[in-house]
């Protein structure tokens, strides 16, 4: 079934075009989980359809490379090739072989969707065309959010937490910083020439975006969301400061939001662990981590090692004695060692080298994107973000076009405000 469903993916791809290709899974991945969750088969280890939408997806990025061979793709070579060597030695030296090769191909995916912009954004049209498209994607996710909140069905073990077509609160709650971002992006840049019409639907879709976030309850996609809407709220709309009014009396009509925070001052004691809050959970976990981190420092216990050998050295008892780190840093160092980190580190300096490098150009919607980048990795301090498949993607795929749009000013030798016109270059 996998390889069918991917064979099918890439021949539509190859007949269809590598631009409608991105722009169908630009539009329907967001909302596609709840299917694939259904076709995953157990002895496959639990891959389906979306398995094979990801090996589409590399294969169609891999295909580009090969009939475009004048298309410079150094830049994302750049950005993701150290990382992903090493997470591929780290795979054989993996106590699950077959479930590490699987996350790498996920790691390569994200590369993949960081690579295709090169080959479908060629002007500021096509990025306001492909930010519009992820935006338009994300309707069927609210609407299933809504629903869950108005028929009680987000009912959660620490209360009610929206999830919408994603499997987790978390999960959602960055998909949902991803999507605000882009909106931004879209209402800031001088050169994407909105229509007014559909500036005023992005203006209003604001704030159901972000009372949505506050009911996923995931306080560290709040802190990010935080950051990137006061971005945009004092660098391009003051007006959007308005909404800070609200808090005061959101504090009061939904108590519960307040107790999410309240909730970290409680259980900090290791007296008594089963008391402990989520983040001193994970602070118990990663210390406990450390122990074995510092046997092998340089290269690690091979990918996903982690959540194999956890039982080993936490001293809780787990479910089904397995658990996740919590922190992509953690992960990193315990599976890659600090080889590993580095590189991923290294991802994330380029990138953002490259944004303010389009903010010295006048592209200054790329205080956005900078702005999303630091809200990832705030995020991958104490969340699983290596397995968020979905809205990394998305992320990945706005970088990748900022990457794009840079290069075809380069190419283009264009006038004194390059990003805020119609650049267009021949491939």
């Amino acid at each position: 079934m996998l390889i069918i469903g991917c064979a099918v993916l890439i021949l539509i791809a190859w007949f269809w075009g590598a631009r409608r290709f991105v722009e169908a899974v630009l539009l329907t991945r967001s909302f596609c989980d709840p299917l694939f969750t259904l076709s995953k088969l157990d002895d496959l280890g639990g891959m389906g359809l979306g398995a094979a939408v990801n090996l589409a997806a590399i294969a169609v990025a891999i295909g580009c490379m090969v009939s475009h061979p004048r298309v410079n793709i150094a830049p994302v070579a750049r950005l993701w090739l150290p990382f992903l060597m090493v997470c591929l030695v780290a795979v054989p030296f993996s106590p699950d072989t077959s479930a590490a090769f699987r996350l790498f191909l996920v790691l390569v995916s994200h590369a993949a969707f960081c690579l295709l912009p090169f080959y479908v954004v060629r002007s500021i049209d096509d990025l306001r065309h492909f930010l519009l498209i992820i935006v338009a994607g994300s309707l069927v996710p609210t609407l299933l959010a809504m629903m869950q909140l108005a028929f009680g069905w987000a009912q959660w073990e620490d209360g009610t937490r929206v999830q919408a077509t994603f499997t987790h609160p978390n999960i959602y709650a960055f998909y949902l910083m991803v999507v605000l971002a882009v909106v931004f992006v879209l209402l800031a840049g001088r050169g994407l020439r909105l229509t007014r019409r559909t500036r005023n639907l992005l203006t209003l879709y604001v704030p159901v975006l972000l009372g949505l976030m506050l009911m996923t309850k995931t306080r560290s996609a709040w802190a990010g969301t935080a950051l990137i809407f006061m971005t945009y709220a004092l660098l391009f709309d003051r007006r959007n400061l308005l909404y800070l009014l609200g808090l005061p009396l959101l504090a009061v009509v939904m108590p519960e939001l307040v107790e999410r925070i309240a909730d970290l001052n409680q259980g900090n004691s290791r007296d008594t662990y089963a008391a402990l809050n989520s983040y001193a959970f994970r602070v118990l976990l990663w210390e406990s981590a450390f122990t074995w981190i510092w046997e092998r420092p340089v290269f690690g216990w091979g990918l996903v090692g982690f959540a194999h050998y956890v039982a080993q050295f936490f001293p809780l008892a787990l479910e089904n004695d397995t658990i996740d780190s919590h922190s992509v840093f953690v992960q990193l160092l315990f599976e890659t060692g600090v080889i590993g980190l580095l590189a991923f580190l290294w991802i994330y300096l380029i990138l953002i080298s490259l944004l303010i490098n389009l903010i010295r150009l006048r592209a200054r919607w790329a205080y956005i994107s900078l702005a999303l980048v630091v809200g990832y990795l705030s995020m991958s301090y104490s969340d699983n973000m290596l397995g968020y498949l979905v809205p990394t993607w998305y992320m990945w795929f706005m970088f990748g076009s900022s990457y794009a749009i840079l290069r075809i000013y380069k190419l283009a030798r264009a006038g004194p405000e390059p990003l805020e016109t119609d650049l267009r270059v021949a491939r």
